[in-house]
């Protein structure tokens, strides 16, 4: 699906993924049987700039396009899906630091999160608050010499490595989002495990007990986070996860026609029955489907068009709707070399599940998507 890029895209397209795959090509399947991204890989990470793609060069970044981005996450999604989101929830940060930051903010923490020299992690979600995070209940209030920060996060995606916490509370003006730095004397975090998928994705929970946190740590005006603040993070997210899901899909497909037209099943090869071709066909055109969807939202980001953020939901919706469908196909077609954990589509079929619901549901994009998209198609519109 290259004719679908700029020949200067397609360039970056074929560096970025001859520069990940040559680097970690088989390295996926090991992360997730141990549990751990190891330290080498952050390094590499950091020393490709990868850390800074999505800051501006005046910090020290690589200033990238919502294109280019997107690419990046389609070939660290390709290899792994933690690996893709350490470079996302690092992003996140770094993506609201520079468009809702202070000066002072940007100045300080915007070149060393470019370096990698700091590696920054979201705190939204809480036990009884997920896709819905009106209900959070970790509180930011005043004291004599700043704010005191309290409260409880889970599922925190590298939230054991980071060194730098967004984190999302209740402020007496209304929602806020602060900055809690590692070494905050009142901060806990513990390891999460067990989790389905992302295992390699260092998941934490933070404990917040009287955390003080200074007045120039908070991000924006009272009340900022939950109208524009949260909603801009959260689509940085999403554009993300929709390339990832992309790069996930092709790796499955990859791995599971080479195995159908290689393996013979009752005197013919498997790709030659008729159900194996439905499987496959569907497939193939609903990855490039996604594809397809994925450089609409990424070019309406890169155009400030106002249909950006719709085209950004559409493409995670259906990314990783597709992903999560074809995955449990592959393994299905591949049958027991499917469900073995070095074939690495096993693991996909697991991470499918995990971003369908990372950064919204499905059900709740039906529920952002249903309206505009009914009233424009009865207007006569496109999406």
């Amino acid at each position: 699906m290259d004719d679908l890029l700029t020949e200067a895209q397609q360039q970056h397209h074929r560096t970025i993924t001859a520069l990940v795959g040559t680097a970690w090509s088989t390295h996926g399947p090991h992360w997730e049987r141990d549990g751990e991204l190891p330290e080498e890989v952050i390094r590499w990470c950091a020393a490709q700039g990868l850390f800074g793609a999505m800051i501006p060069k005046e910090y020290g970044g690589l200033g990238w396009s919502a294109v280019e981005l997107g690419l990046l996450y389609e070939a660290l999604g390709h290899i792994s899906a933690s690996l893709a989101s350490l470079v996302n929830v690092h992003g996140m940060v770094a993506r609201t630091l520079v468009r809702w930051g202070s000066d002072t903010q940007r100045e300080t923490l915007l070149p060393d999160l470019a370096s990698g020299r700091r590696i920054a992690a979201v705190c939204m979600t809480e036990r009884t608050s997920g896709s819905d995070l009106s209900g959070i209940t970790t509180t930011l209030g005043e004291r004599p010499d700043g704010h005191r920060l309290d409260g409880t996060k889970l599922y925190t995606t590298f939230g054991l490595r980071a060194d730098l916490y967004l984190v999302l509370a209740r402020g007496e003006g209304g929602q806020v989002c602060c900055l809690l730095e590692r070494g905050n004397p009142g901060l806990e975090v513990t390891p999460m495990t067990g989790l389905l998928g992302l295992r390699a994705a260092a998941l934490a929970t933070e404990v917040m007990r009287d955390c003080r946190v200074e007045r120039d740590a908070v991000i924006g005006r009272p009340g900022f986070a939950s109208t524009v603040l949260v909603p801009h993070l959260l689509e940085h997210g999403r554009h993300a996860v929709a390339w990832m899901a992309a790069g996930m899909l092709r790796r499955a497909f990859s791995q599971c026609s080479a195995f159908v037209l290689d393996r013979a099943v009752f005197g013919r090869n498997a790709v030659d029955h008729g159900q194996i071709q439905s499987l496959i066909t569907a497939m193939g055109v609903d990855a490039a489907a996604v594809r397809a969807l994925c450089v609409t939202a990424s070019r309406a980001l890169d155009a400030c068009d106002g249909t950006a953020t719709r085209k950004v939901l559409m493409a995670k919706y259906l990314a990783c709707q597709a992903l999560e469908r074809h995955s449990a196909q592959a393994v299905q077609a591949m049958g027991a070399q499917g469900c073995f954990e070095e074939n690495g589509v096993a693991a996909v079929y697991r991470d499918a599940k995990v971003l369908s619901i990372i950064e919204g549901t499905p059900q709740l994009l039906e529920r952002l998507l249903a309206v505009p998209l009914a009233r424009e198609a009865a207007a006569g519109g496109r999406p």
